[in-house]
Order: C-alpha cells, then structure tokens, then sequence
C-alpha cells in the first residue's frame, strides 16, 4: 500500500513549527514499518525542498503537479488536518474525486481552535457561524472519503491512532 501524508504547513504557528515537523517525519517513519505499507510519501520529504531549486516563477505550478500526482499515486491518504490550508482542502478533494479513502487526524493542540463568530444578514436575522468544533471546517469534515477521524491532543496519540487506522486497510 502507497500512502501520502497530506498536511498543511503555511498556518502552522512558528513556535511550534520544529516541533510540528518533527512530528511529520516520525509520522511517516513509523507507518513505514507497518508491513502492508510499501512507501510514504508527504511535501517536507517529497516536493519542497525540490521546489526550492526551482525558478520562483515555475514554483507554485510544479508545487500542485507534483502534489496533486503524489495523491493520485496513492492507495490511501493520511490528512494531518490539526491547521487551514487550502493546499489540504485541494489534496482533499482530489483524493475525494480519486476514490482515495482518507484518514484525518485532528489535533486539539490549544491554539488552533478558532472563536465562536455572530453575524447579521442583510434581513436582520442573526446567526452563529457553524463553524463545528472550531479546527476543521464542516465542509471538509463532510468529505465522503474520510473513512476514520482521529483526534488527538498530542503528537504521539496522532501517532498511534494513525498506525490502528492504516493497519486496517492493510489486512484485506
């Protein structure tokens, strides 16, 4: 089984950004020894630093061909879901549109969570903006290729609760 790490890297907060892709890597290292796995791919590893050598006028094009065809490639998409990212919600939708099953981990990690919202139409009606618990929007939580959520307050519970997930689709 092929599998891509789909994350999202803009918004992640830089005190937190070693931390965060450090996470990303051992992630990626510890699905690689489930034995049904053949291969992880994911940006850090994969297309950024590559990018990097790139013209910058060629760079956001080659970003989404060479994403978009890591996610076409795959068997199975582990979404790392825990900040926004429109990259995600593209990666996403093209794993939706490949039949691509995903697993989405979510993490509560205590500054990621947005605010409550009102509003006011144009009619005078008055609204809270459904927002669902505040991290991932209920949009992309809909998604009918999400096959298992995993949330978690910690890396190392992302950890283990990715592992149990992607080991069931390695027993057919």
């Amino acid at each position: 089984m092929k599998i891509y790490i789909a994350c999202g890297l803009t918004h992640v907060p830089r005190s937190i950004f070693i931390e965060y892709t450090a996470y990303l890597h051992e992630l990626a290292g510890t699905l690689k020894t489930i034995p049904a796995v053949a291969s992880v791919r994911y940006a850090l590893v994969d297309s950024d630093p590559q990018l990097a050598s790139k013209p910058a006028s060629d760079r956001a094009a080659l970003c989404y061909d060479w994403d978009r065809r890591m996610v076409e490639e795959a068997d199975l998409l582990v979404a790392e879901a825990s900040f926004p990212s429109t990259g995600l919600g593209i990666e996403l939708q093209i794993a939706e549109t490949e039949g691509k099953p995903v697993i989405m981990l979510i993490g509560d990690l205590g500054i990621n969570r947005v605010g409550r919202a009102h509003y006011e139409n144009p009619d005078h009606s008055e609204h809270d903006l459904q927002i669902g618990d505040g991290i991932v929007s209920l949009m992309a939580l809909g998604l009918p290729a999400i096959r298992k959520i995993v949330p978690y307050k910690a890396f190392g519970e992302a950890i283990s609760g990715a592992v149990a997930a992607v080991s069931l689709y390695g027993q057919a």
